[in-house]
């Protein structure tokens, strides 16, 4: 699905009805979802049932900050996140702002979202006016009806939040490297925990198993794309490289055909896929 800002000369976007199929081993559970109303790009389990992200935000009523006047009421928001019990009923929803990069949610039901450099976020003042919040980089709600939520951008000039390249949501804690000096900002549900100097620029998936790191690096060799991981550790405040690793995918195929897409970290393991093939996930596990 293109990544773009809809025009308010578009028209809305018919309703129209699917079905999420949620695989666990040899176990397979289809949840019926009607009217959807969003191009839905984004997706994970949350509980039994399923939560939904729409990165751009597709109602006319809010496309920038500075296009039209401030909303008349929260509720003229797009609520561009939706969850869904495991039968298919509507279990919450919530206006997220506009430029989502990715969702993820952890055991607890959290849930944990990343922005592009375009990213905006609008919010009511205590005074009744509107403000609009740039660099969101990270942000994490506790439910599916959106309160409260918290940003983590609140670090000074300690982290650059244009873009949140890579995200680890592990069972206890959650790992990103922003963009553009790609530090390793460590937090749990309810601060910064850790800003460490990373050396490893560019990544754009992590993988986390204790002090050893996995940072997938993408570049290309002969025209040809190539997944890397380049390890690491994160000892005493500072990230120290070890070595890199090149990805062969099973068969043998090596180099991959395309870039890899995906990139949904969690502890010890990165999942990926590859551009063009998103029903063909691979899992790289960190080999200590």
């Amino acid at each position: 699905m293109p990544w773009r800002r809809r025009g308010p000369w578009e028209p809305p976007i018919p309703l129209f009805d699917a079905t999420v199929v949620i695989c666990d081993g040899d176990d397979e559970h289809q949840i019926p979802l009607y009217g959807l109303d969003q191009w839905f790009s984004k997706i994970d389990a949350l509980g039994d049932g399923v939560i939904l992200g729409a990165a751009r935000i597709a109602a006319a009523n809010i496309q920038h900050p500075h296009e039209r006047s401030d909303p008349a009421h929260e509720t003229s928001l797009t609520r561009n996140i939706i969850a869904f019990d495991g039968d298919g009923t509507r279990a919450g929803a919530f206006y997220a702002g506009d430029g989502i990069a990715q969702l993820l949610t952890d055991p607890p039901g959290r849930i944990w979202i990343t922005y592009f450099d375009e990213a905006t976020y609008r919010f009511a003042m205590l005074d009744g006016t509107w403000s609009v919040s740039y660099m969101v980089g990270l942000a994490r709600w506790n439910d599916p009806d959106g309160t409260p939520w918290f940003a983590y951008n609140d670090t000074g000039n300690a982290v650059d939040w244009c873009d949140c390249y890579a995200l680890n949501v592990g069972r206890a804690l959650v790992h990103a490297c922003p963009y553009t000096k790609f530090p390793l900002v460590e937090v749990d549900a309810s601060r910064v925990r850790s800003i460490t100097p990373n050396p490893i620029t560019g990544c754009s998936g992590l993988a986390v198993s204790d002090s050893a790191l996995a940072f997938l690096d993408q570049y290309r060799r002969n025209d040809t794309p190539v997944w890397a991981i380049r390890k690491a550790r994160g000892q005493d405040g500072v990230v120290t490289e070890t070595g890199t690793e090149i990805l062969a995918l099973p068969g043998g195929r090596r180099p991959p055909a395309g870039w890899a897409r995906g990139k949904i970290g969690r502890d010890a393991n990165l999942w990926l896929h590859e551009d063009g093939n998103p029903r063909q996930w691979y899992r790289y596990e960190i080999d200590c």
